[in-house]
């Protein structure tokens, strides 16, 4: 069993919280377009993923669905899907989190008190945030969970802990990729197609003991992804022509994280006006 659980599976326990309280994003299909490329290429694989660390160092305007199974020591396994929406002029992210494990719970604590929210479990269970550079983070009452009269709530408790940075920060790519660029034994596995971009699938295992080996700062940066590692972690990533990881899938033997990004310097969103908030 897990020790640390990831800082998304944390995230949603706050989600959880927002939602009792009252206070989707589908994953892009990979395409295969080639067959696999012959193995041997490490070298060049190590030069990808080390041009992949920088050219993420720049990235302020994109769409990132991610996502997530993994097991909690009270929840059972927990599926999770988020979309982040982070732009740059205004500057501001969108968060949908969909979580259907918190609308089952919901559902059941409805029905303990003779209640119908006339809601299914993914609607009870999907919270949509806007974080914006400066200000109080907004909580969607698409669902009517907020008690207000307006579409938008703003000053609902905890909002501050699901801001993008906090549950997951593009900055961390290069230590991932820095990390990924560790493993003994990684390889091109061919090239697809995600998400209209033309990538070079890479594929590797990374050991218990190359994660502790790891310096701080990678080793942060996988435990805060997918929380402590049960045997050993298969990795997977969809590297686009100009270097960027189109997606990144990671798994061991509990837990599947997907992370596919998209729109990149395209991602926009429309910020409610002050007669759509309600200040609580």
């Amino acid at each position: 069993m897990k020790t640390r659980m990831p800082s998304l599976l944390t995230a949603g326990t706050l989600a959880l919280a927002l939602t009792a309280c009252g206070g989707g994003a589908p994953e892009e299909e990979a395409v295969e377009v080639e067959a696999a490329e012959e193995p041997g290429e490490g070298g060049g694989v190590l030069d990808m993923l080390a041009e992949l660390a920088s050219s993420t160092q720049e990235v302020t305007n994109y769409t990132l669905d991610l996502d997530l199974s993994m097991p909690d020591p009270e929840l059972g396994t927990v599926d999770m899907t988020m979309t982040y929406e982070v732009m740059d002029d205004p500057e501001a992210a969108q968060v949908t989190m969909v979580m259907p494990f918190v609308g089952e719970m919901l559902l059941e604590l409805a029905a303990l008190g003779g209640e119908d929210p006339g809601l299914t479990a993914e609607e009870l269970g999907t919270t949509v945030l806007i974080v914006p550079a400066e200000g109080e983070s907004l909580v969607s009452n698409h669902n009517g969970l907020q008690e207000v009269d307006t579409p938008w709530a703003r000053g609902v408790q905890d909002t501050a802990e699901l801001g993008p940075q906090e549950m997951f920060d593009i900055a961390s790519l290069p230590d991932l990729v820095g990390a990924f660029a560790e493993i003994d034994q990684i390889e091109a596995a061919g090239t697809e197609e995600v998400g209209g971009v033309e990538t070079t699938l890479v594929e590797g295992t990374m050991t218990t003991e190359e994660i502790d080996a790891l310096d701080a700062e990678q080793k942060l940066a996988v435990l805060e992804l997918i929380g402590d590692v049960s045997g050993s972690v298969d990795v997977s990533i969809w590297v686009g022509r100009d270097g960027f990881p189109m997606r990144l899938d990671f798994s061991d033997e509990e837990a599947d994280v997907s992370m596919v990004f998209s729109e990149l310097g395209e991602t926009s969103f429309e910020i409610p006006g002050e007669d759509e908030i309600t200040d609580l």
